[in-house]
């Protein structure tokens, strides 16, 4: 399975925390405000962006599990690891979230949730993770693409770019399957509407200031394009020059989903 650079997830996370919707966070803890402590579970935990956001919103108490393919990430969640007053239990469990789907027990929490994965995974596993959650209290997925990104300033390739960055976003990461993508967010929302009330909210990146950020997103859209033998050396250039120069903006459309039951 696809495992994220830690370096990159270092790197987005303040963009991540800025971009992510506050309505989501009200309607969860308006959703538990009766509540004396809650449990959460984190899928693919990664370094705890994910964690180090919401322990500081969720009003209630929290005991949390956190879950992730990748030992190296959950070590260095473990290393820079300050627990927040609002935190009774953190654990930590190395998990595949899609190999080992049908082994977690999802009973015991009342909050699942995850960041900027949904992209990367199959479509058989939104049904398998549905089916095994139609009685959990919350689902909230944050940061997920919906296919769109643009920099500015423009230049005359921009649109066949993202053509290609959305094509090679439904190919297999990695696990044998294809993934679905940019149609991520209208796939867990429709499968969670059966048994959920679902909510989506825009999470969008916008870039400026960040040389890095941007710099890496570029190399990104790179391999893309030497991965499908295309010459575009001068729509890279003119976006490595501008961002040099501080005069690159960048937009990246994300979506937060929710789902309480009623």
């Amino acid at each position: 399975m696809h495992k994220f650079d830690n370096n990159w997830l270092s790197l987005r996370e303040k963009i991540d925390i800025s971009s992510r919707n506050q309505k989501a966070i009200d309607k969860i803890n308006n959703y538990f405000k009766k509540y004396k402590s809650i449990n959460i579970m984190d899928l693919g935990c990664g370094t705890g962006s994910n964690y180090r956001y919401l322990t500081k919103r969720i009003k209630s108490k929290q005991n949390w599990l956190m879950t992730d393919i990748s030992l190296e990430s959950i070590n260095h969640f473990k290393k820079n690891l300050k627990v927040k007053a609002a935190t009774n239990i953190i654990s930590f469990k190395k998990i595949n979230v899609i190999e080992d789907i049908e082994k977690i027990n999802f009973n015991n929490f009342d909050i699942v949730t995850g960041s900027a994965f949904l992209d990367i995974m199959p479509r058989k596993w939104f049904k398998d993770f549905c089916k095994l959650n139609t009685s959990t209290n919350t689902i909230y997925f944050s940061i997920n693409y919906d296919g769109f990104f643009k920099f500015t300033p423009k230049h005359k390739d921009d649109e066949l770019v993202l053509k290609f960055f959305n094509k090679d976003q439904k190919s297999d990461k990695g696990i044998g399957l294809r993934a679905v993508g940019q149609d991520c967010t209208n796939i867990i929302n429709t499968v969670f509407s059966k048994t959920h009330k679902t909510y989506v909210f825009n999470s969008n990146w916008m870039v400026e200031n960040n040389k890095a950020f941007q710099e890496i997103f570029i190399n990104f859209c790179e391999n893309v394009i030497l991965k499908n033998k295309l010459d575009l050396s001068d729509w890279i250039k003119f976006r490595r020059d501008h961002i040099a120069n501080n005069k690159s903006k960048m937009l990246l459309r994300n979506k937060d989903f929710l789902a309480l039951k009623i």
